[in-house]
C-alpha cells in the first residue's frame, strides 16, 4: 500500500517480488492450511468420543487443557513458521525467476491440497483416538485417565506434522517446538497436582503424575504419532523422488555445494533458453533475422509503400524490387520503411507529440538510392518534431 514511498528504485522490485513475494505466499498458504488441519484434527477427537457417550456432549479431556491447547501449546510454532520459514534460498530464487510462478498459479493453496489435508486430519484423529482406545479397552481407568494420553498424543502429532512442513530450522523453530512440549507437560503436572475438585464429579487430580510412571503411556506417545504421520511422510518421500515440481528441484539444488549449485543453475537456464528459442520459431519466421519480412510486418510495408508512392509520384530512387511489397525485406530495410511510415501517418499529431516510438536503424539506408530519397524528402517528413527531424537526418 505504501510502495510509492517504500520503493525508491524499480530495480528493488526484483528481490521484493522474486524472493520476498515467493516466501510470503509460501508461508501464508501453508500456515492457513495448517490452522485448518490443526483444528479439524483436534476437534474430531471429541467427535469420535461422542459415539461412546451417547452424544451427550461430554468430553474426556479437561476443559482447561482444551482451552490452552490452541491458545498456548500449539500457537507459537505456526507463528514462527509463518514469519521465518524459507522453502528456497534467496540466491536460488534470484537465479531462477520462473519459481515465482509457484505463487502466481496458486500451486500451494488449492482445492486438491485442501481436501487432502482435511482427509489427513480425519485419519490422524482416528489414529490418535482409537489406538489408545484399543490399548485401554477393558481396563478400569477413569475418563480423564483415558483422555490424557489422547490429548498428549494429539499434541505431539500436530507439532510433528508442522515439523515435516518446515524447510528452514533456526534457533527460534527449535525453541518454539521444544518449548511447546515442555510447556504442556509442566502445565499438566502443576495443574493436575493442585486441582483436587476442579471439574466435579471427575477430577484430573494426579493423573499426569501417574501416567508419567506408566511405560504404556510412553509407548503410546512413541508409536501412535508415527502411525498417524506415516502416510504423509510416505507421500513426501514419493513426491521428492518422482515429482517434477520446480520448487522440489530448487530445494534439491539448495542441498548442493555452492560451486555445483551455480553450475546446475547455469545448465537449467541454458536448457530453458533453448526451449524458449525453439518455441518462438514458426514457419513464417524461421529465425530472428526474418521477423521483419513481409509476412510479419506486411501492414507497415504496404502502408509505407503507398505513402512513398504518394509522396514521390514517379517513384524516383526506388528500384523494381523496392517497389514490390511482396518480397522479403531485410531487418535494416524494415526499420527504414517503418520509420518513414511512422513519420508520414502522424502529420496531424503536432510537434513533439511523440506517439510513435521509432525503430532504431543499424544502417543509414537500404542502399544508395534510398539515401537519395532521404536527402530529397527530408523536409517533407519533418513536421516540426525534434524526434522526427533527427530521425529524418539519420535516415
Amino acid at each position: 500500500m505504501a510502495s510509492d514511498f517504500a520503493i525508491t528504485r524499480f530495480k528493488h522490485l526484483k528481490k521484493l517480488l522474486l524472493v520476498h513475494g515467493h516466501w510470503c505466499y509460501s508461508r501464508l498458504a501453508k500456515m492457513v492450511i495448517y490452522f485448518f488441519y490443526k483444528n479439524v484434527s483436534y476437534v474430531n477427537l471429541l467427535f469420535w468420543y461422542q459415539f461412546f457417550c451417547g452424544f451427550s456432549g461430554a468430553t474426556m479431556i479437561d476443559y482447561w487443557q482444551m482451552v490452552f491447547f490452541n491458545l498456548i501449546f500449539t500457537s507459537m510454532p505456526p507463528i514462527v513458521f509463518g514469519i521465518l520459514d524459507k522453502d528456497v534460498s534467496a540466491e536460488t530464487l534470484l537465479g531462477l525467476p520462473e519459481l515465482y510462478k509457484n505463487g502466481k498459479n496458486s500451486e500451494i493453496y488449492k482445492l486438491s491440497t485442501f481436501i487432502f489435508t482435511m482427509l489427513d486430519a480425519f485419519y490422524q484423529s482416528l489414529i490418535c483416538f482409537f489406538v489408545p482406545y484399543l490399548t485401554y479397552k477393558g481396563s478400569d481407568i477413569d475418563v480423564f485417565s483415558f483422555g490424557n494420553p489422547i490429548n498428549t498424543i494429539s499434541l505431539l502429532t500436530i507439532l510433528l506434522h508442522q515439523a515435516l512442513d518446515m524447510k528452514t530450522w533456526t534457533v527460534f523453530h527449535w525453541a518454539t517446538m521444544i518449548g511447546s512440549v515442555l510447556c504442556y507437560f509442566i502445565f499438566s503436572v502443576v495443574y493436575d497436582g493442585l486441582c483436587v475438585v476442579c471439574n466435579p464429579p471427575n477430577s484430573p487430580y494426579w493423573i499426569m503424575e501417574k501416567q508419567l510412571s506408566d511405560p504404556t503411556f510412553y509407548l503410546l506417545c512413541l508409536i501412535t504419532p508415527v502411525i498417524a504421520l506415516l502416510p504423509r511422510y510416505f507421500l513426501f518421500v514419493l513426491r521428492g523422488t518422482l515429482g517434477s515440481s520446480l520448487i522440489l528441484k530448487a530445494q534439491q539444488l539448495d542441498q548442493l555445494p555452492k560451486e555445483q549449485q551455480d553450475l546446475e543453475i547455469q545448465k537449467w537456464r541454458s536448457r530453458k533458453q533453448t526451449t524458449t528459442d525453439a518455441s518462438i520459431t514458426s514457419p513464417a519466421c524461421n529465425d530472428l533475422d526474418q521477423t521483419v519480412n513481409h509476412l510479419c510486418v506486411s501492414p507497415f510495408l504496404h502502408t509505407e509503400t503507398a505513402a512513398v508512392s504518394h509522396g514521390d509520384v514517379n517513384g524516383q530512387g526506388l528500384s523494381n524490387t523496392e517497389r514490390n511489397p511482396l518480397r522479403k525485406w531485410t531487418p535494416e530495410e524494415g526499420s527504414y520503411f517503418f520509420n518513414r511510415w511512422a513519420d508520414a501517418t502522424d502529420s496531424s499529431a503536432g510537434p513533439f507529440s511523440g506517439r510513435y516510438p521509432l525503430v532504431p536503424n543499424k544502417v543509414a539506408s537500404p542502399g544508395q538510392e534510398a539515401s537519395k530519397i532521404t536527402r530529397d524528402n527530408a523536409k517533407k517528413f519533418n513536421h516540426g518534431s525534434h524526434r522526427r527531424s533527427v530521425s529524418a537526418v539519420t535516415l
